[in-house]
């Protein structure tokens, strides 16, 4: 099969090169012969040479025009203006009618090979882009958080329905801010140099680490919970100056990861304090 393919390739490649040059010569001469014609013709009558030049002249000046207004229609369509190309340009969000909406989608799938490639398929059924992934590992479970950017008629019941479909479970989507979509990394390291310069505290940098509502001081952790604990929508970190700082978040459970996180930035909190407040 490869050597008949590779034969009949062979074949087209000759016959389509010879038939090309034959062609390019033929128009080649039709258009020589057809110039001479029109040369002979007019050029030895008394307004010939006349009509020449302004046949010529005609023919430029249409090109230049058509060139020109080409040019001019090129860089309109580049530029944000018609109601088109500023939906592609606008900041997804969930109240936009016309763009496309930011959605986090937080769902547990087994953590198995291939567990999230009926979950990918279903949200490329519905149009949907993943922007960013971020992995939870539980067990022999995992938390996934996808952010993802959907099209405007694909709401919150289609993610459900989705996650229900590829076998995910406890999915919890809500609508997501474009801040979030940067990297964690990069995000943990700016609220550590924004704590440092004392540009920010640590509970709103819990507040958005986390992706929390609510960061408390208490003299106690509430009941049933140390001072450096994690219980579902509530995570308990010591605060630099000896007391409890409380985390709340309505709906989606902290994960084990997600208090690490938390409890390093605690920590390097507490250590700026003391470097502080021995010097």
């Amino acid at each position: 099969m490869d050597a008949f393919e590779g034969h009949h390739r062979t074949d087209d490649r000759r016959t389509g090169f010879l038939g090309r040059e034959a062609l390019d010569f033929g128009v080649l001469l039709l258009a020589a012969g057809a110039a001479h014609l029109v040369v002979l013709s007019l050029g030895h009558s008394d307004g010939g040479a006349r009509t020449l030049l302004a046949v010529g002249a005609v023919l430029v000046l249409a090109s230049g025009l058509h060139r020109w207004y080409r040019h001019r229609r090129a860089p309109a369509a580049a530029v944000p203006g018609n109601a088109a190309v500023r939906r592609a340009y606008r900041v997804p969000s969930a109240d936009d009618p016309l763009g496309d909406r930011l959605w986090s989608v937080r769902v547990t799938v087994a953590d198995v090979p291939g567990g999230l490639a009926a979950l990918t398929a279903g949200f490329a059924a519905l149009g949907i882009d993943i922007r960013l992934m971020h992995v939870h590992p539980a067990g022999t479970e995992a938390v996934d958080e996808f952010f993802v950017s959907a099209p405007a008629r694909v709401g919150a019941h289609a993610l459900h329905a989705a996650v229900r479909e590829a076998g995910g479970r406890d999915a919890i989507v809500r609508t997501a801010d474009p801040h979030e979509l940067s990297d964690t990394t990069s995000r943990t390291l700016a609220l550590v140099g924004a704590l440092a310069s004392g540009d920010t505290s640590l509970e709103d940098s819990l507040l958005s680490l986390a992706a929390a509502q609510r960061v408390d001081t208490a003299e106690a952790p509430p009941p049933g919970l140390g001072g450096e604990d994690l219980s579902g929508t509530v995570m308990t970190l010591p605060a630099p100056d000896g007391r409890v700082l409380v985390v709340r978040r309505s709906g989606a459970p902290f994960t084990s990861v997600e208090f690490a996180r938390c409890r390093a930035l605690a920590q390097v909190a507490a250590t700026l304090r003391s470097r502080t407040a021995g010097s």
